[in-house]
Parts: C-alpha cells; structure tokens; sequence
C-alpha cells in the first residue's frame, strides 16, 4: 500500500510554481501572507469551515470532554430532536442490555423538556410508575430487561419531536 502524500506547505507551493505561476508571483511579490492563502486562491485548497474545526476538536478531545460535550449539546434548546439524528439511525439504544449515553441524554432532555418525573416516563411506557430500572440504569450502568428496552424505544420515538 502507498504512503499517503504529505500535503503541506511545500507540497501547495511546487503546486502553485507548476499550475498557477501568476499566483506564486503575487505570493513572492507580498499579495499573500502565506502558501496557504495563495493556495486557495488558486483553488487548490478549500477553506475550513466550522464544521471542519468542530470535527477536529472532536477528534483530538479525551472521552471525558466528549461526555461533557455531549452532556451540554443536549441541554440547548435548540435542539428539538436530537436523539437519533445525531446518534445514527441504525445505533442501539442499549449494548448489552445497558443505555447508551447519548439515550441518556436523550431521555432526561425529555423530561426536562416535559417536566416529567420517571414515574411519568415509566406509566407512559406501560410499566408500573414505581419500577426503578429505567431510573437506576440513568444513573448506573444497571441492566434493563429486553421488554424495557423495546418499550423505551417506542417512548423515545413517540417523543422525537420534544
């Protein structure tokens, strides 16, 4: 397999010197500050967007300020249905029989947005208003029963818009 190329300043400025002599002459003669500025002007590079610096951040953050990340992502109020448009339509809810974190986050948005208690949550989902698994597992990495699981899906679904 081939090594990847470097694509580094030396790289755009043979480029620039070989397919766009104009551009190297005003990067020589002080139009641009640098190899980068000539090299998207003449087309050989696209500017970085936000998008492009959020996915690096991401990228290069530990797990802990991921989690925090994400903690905070899903308490803005501009987020109206976030939990399986950011997670992925085909995750799971639960590996191995525990939550994952973004259906975490997911259901307490719910509730907060809806003021509901878990008891709210669990006689929503046809389950008696005391059962405490869905609560201990928010807060644990407890395990919830394969019908708690499927019931929680219908309750996040029915609850995509909150």
């Amino acid at each position: 397999m081939p090594k990847k190329q470097k694509r580094n300043s030396a790289y755009y400025e043979e480029r620039l010197i070989r397919d766009h002599p104009g551009i190297y002459a005003d990067l020589v003669g002080g139009k641009y500050q640098t190899v980068t500025e000539a090299a998207l002007a003449a087309g050989l590079k696209r500017p970085r967007t936000r998008l492009h610096e959020m996915k690096n951040a991401w990228l290069k953050a530990s797990a802990h300020e991921q989690e925090e990340f994400e903690k905070w992502l899903f308490t803005q109020p501009r987020l109206k249905a976030p939990h399986r448009s950011l997670a992925g339509a085909s995750l799971p809810i639960a590996t191995g029989l525990r939550l994952e974190l973004w259906a975490k986050l997911r259901i307490q948005a719910v509730m907060v947005a809806r003021k509901m208690t878990m008891g709210d949550v669990m006689a929503e989902m046809g389950l008696k208003r005391l059962n405490a698994s869905v609560g201990n597992a928010l807060r644990s990495e407890n395990r919830l029963q394969p019908n708690v699981i499927a019931a929680l899906e219908i309750w996040l679904d029915k609850n995509k818009y909150v």
